[in-house]
């Protein structure tokens, strides 16, 4: 008997290895060679890593004008050694243009690379999302169903699809008559105040207070507002 449970056991395990993309062992591998290749980089290149978004306004980047003008100055102090500014070193400065060189290709390549990692991302998401979605529609069908611990799990998912208000953000005219039509019939609870203002001689000033939520009976208008 005892060997039986141990078979059955060993067979769930081995059907649900079987499920596991075998991509994941890849990708945990990739993790660890870019991380150790970061930590390689920082330390031979010497990088700066707390540059900060006004820091990095303040630099010149390397873009197809600029780096032109980087490498027609390193070919005319190189010819004409006769103009070099004083206290320069043309080989400092043809040292840095090759690493410049060096590291244009590797951020062209990294940037290929990251391309092809979003985009699998972008796909893989978008598989999910559809198998999300299907739970999802099979919870909101079993909930309508009244099957028994239905509707908590479907509106544990249904938060995901309303649209959240800034608490400072006025409520628009449809979101008010919706809210409303809710306490009329009793699928909500909360309450709407509406104050407005009228001084003497500036416009008048409006106020909307819109603090309508549904209670444990407002399943049934959850469903009729996604019908209609």
């Amino acid at each position: 008997m005892t060997a039986k449970k141990n078979e059955s056991a060993a067979q769930k395990e081995t059907s649900k290895d079987n499920t596991i993309d075998p991509r994941i062992a890849l990708f945990d591998s990739l993790i660890s060679e870019v991380e150790t290749l970061i930590g390689y980089f920082m330390d031979g290149k010497d990088v700066e890593t707390t540059l900060t978004g006004t820091e990095r306004k303040r630099l010149f980047g390397a873009g197809v004008r600029n780096y032109g003008f980087i490498e027609k100055s390193l070919d005319i102090v190189e010819e004409n050694p006769d103009f070099v500014p004083p206290n320069f070193s043309i080989e400092a400065f043809a040292a840095r243009y090759h690493t410049l060189e060096e590291a244009r290709q590797l951020s062209w390549v990294l940037q290929q690379f990251l391309q092809m990692v979003n985009d699998f991302v972008l796909i893989t998401s978008d598989q999910c999302y559809r198998d999300a979605l299907r739970v999802y529609g099979n919870l909101r069908e079993q909930a309508r169903a009244r099957v028994a611990r239905a509707q908590p799990l479907f509106e544990a998912l249904l938060i995901f699809f309303r649209r959240r208000r800034h608490p400072e953000q006025e409520p628009t005219e449809k979101e008010l008559e919706r809210d409303f039509r809710r306490l009329l019939h009793r699928t909500a609870e909360g309450k709407i105040i509406i104050e407005n203002e009228m001084p003497h001689y500036i416009a008048g000033e409006r106020k909307v207070v819109d603090d309508v939520h549904k209670g444990h009976a407002a399943i049934k208008e959850t469903f009729e507002a996604e019908k209609s």
